[in-house]
């Protein structure tokens, strides 16, 4: 009974507006910020929201490096997530309560940029409109 409700209290947690740590959530929820975003160095939290698949919602919590006022991520091979920033590259984070439609362009394959992970591609997120 009790792992049950442990079940249930944590499906509860995720599917209300995102990930919650370790496990995937749906759709974000918040304010969706309309204006575009062209210097990310307000960004200092230590993770942030990553919403894919628009039509079906998947999202999860990231680590990420803003450089030059640029928000970048740095996926790693064999995530689902990947594979759905692949299909689809416009994608929704989120810092706080607000949220920012971006678009992932590619920058950099494993080994080619200084300060990533050698066996990592880069991604830089580009804000688009809503």
């Amino acid at each position: 009974m009790q792992r049950s409700l442990l079940a249930l209290t944590l499906f509860a947690l995720v599917g209300c507006g995102g990930p919650f740590l370790v496990f995937p959530g749906g759709e974000l929820s918040g304010e969706v910020v309309t204006e575009p975003v062209d210097d990310w160095s307000f960004a200092d939290d230590t993770f942030v929201d990553v919403e894919f698949r628009p039509g079906d919602p998947y999202s999860v919590e990231l680590n990420y490096v803003v450089r030059d006022g640029k928000l970048y991520i740095d996926p790693a091979e064999g995530r689902t997530w990947f594979d759905y920033l692949r299909e689809n590259p416009n994608l929704r984070v989120r810092f706080g309560s607000e949220i920012y439609p971006v678009k992932a362009v590619l920058v950099g394959k494993p080994g080619e940029l200084e300060g990533f992970d050698a066996d990592r591609y880069v991604y830089r997120l580009d804000s688009r409109a809503p």
